[in-house]
């Protein structure tokens, strides 16, 4: 996925993006099997390696984890083509980050344009940064038994999500390098993903917020509930869930919405509903 980020970015065809750098990437091509044996060598690195990640389930995750797979899968599959495109650009080294907020997306590719002086002239000058989210990864492989397919390959374990998140995020990275814009629904996406790590499709099937309430906690959207607030109780519905439940409450002082009716708003966390 591909955003600005900032009130002050502006968008701009880089001097980088161009066909040199996009006869390169087209140029990457692995079979299946090599493929899935290169990505199994950086899985078996990431455990010999990372101070954190010691198991294919992990439980704790930093952004120089991923700072580690961004140098592994450069070697492995990029020929290190990705750190030098961001060096010619003056865009290395970029940011990595983990994020609880992202709860529908799984990770995100940021490409952010701002202009800069440099002597007498201002230049425009790229950052890029990916993000992968911490929510929707440590609910999958937790509480909710079922297949995991990221990327249109099943995964066995958390590392292995990670993995296909992240090389989908690698793919983005590499067309705003070469084509200086990125779109997960276009073709040019879909053939690199297929060419570099034999992706079956660009869509990630992790355990959502709302599939973990349900089964953790038998709470859906809709549900109605009561909860305590302030040493009083209250009952109200499930509006929405992300990392706690949004919970409308009927209050004659309260906003009013599209059923006519007034309600005021409650973040509550999950363990402390009760359906009613």
């Amino acid at each position: 996925m591909s955003v600005p980020l900032g009130d002050e970015a502006t968008w701009s065809e880089a001097s980088g993006p161009g066909r040199p750098r996009q006869a390169r990437l087209a140029s990457l091509l692995y079979a299946p099997a090599e493929a899935r044996d290169r990505s199994r060598r950086i899985y078996a690195a990431v455990l010999d390696e990372s101070p954190r990640i010691r198991e294919g389930n992990f439980e704790t995750i930093g952004a120089d984890d991923l700072e580690r797979l961004f140098h592994l899968y450069d070697a492995a599959f990029f020929r290190g083509s990705l750190s030098e495109m961001l060096q010619e650009d003056r865009a290395y080294p970029m940011a990595f980050r983990l994020s609880r907020r992202l709860t529908r997306a799984a990770g995100q590719t940021i490409r952010l344009v701002r202009r800069v002086r440099r002597g007498p002239t201002v230049v425009e000058q790229a950052e890029y940064e990916i993000s992968v989210s911490t929510t929707l990864l440590f609910n999958t492989f937790h509480e909710v038994d079922r297949e995991v397919v990221v990327g249109g390959l099943a995964c066995a374990d958390r590392l292995e999500a990670l993995q296909r998140i992240f090389e989908h995020e690698l793919l983005h990275l590499a067309e705003f390098l070469g084509w200086g814009r990125s779109s997960c629904s276009a073709e040019n996406f879909h053939a690199l993903s297929r060419r570099i790590f034999a992706h079956e499709g660009v869509r990630h099937d992790l355990v959502t917020p709302r599939e973990q309430a349900a089964a953790a906690f038998g709470v859906r959207v809709g549900d109605a509930v009561e909860f305590d607030m302030e040493g009083a109780r209250l009952l109200g519905r499930v509006n929405r869930i992300t990392r706690r439940a949004t919970v409308l409450v009927e209050d004659p002082a309260g906003v009013l919405f599209t059923d006519g009716r007034r309600y005021q708003t409650f973040y509550v966390p999950l363990s402390l509903l009760r359906r009613v």
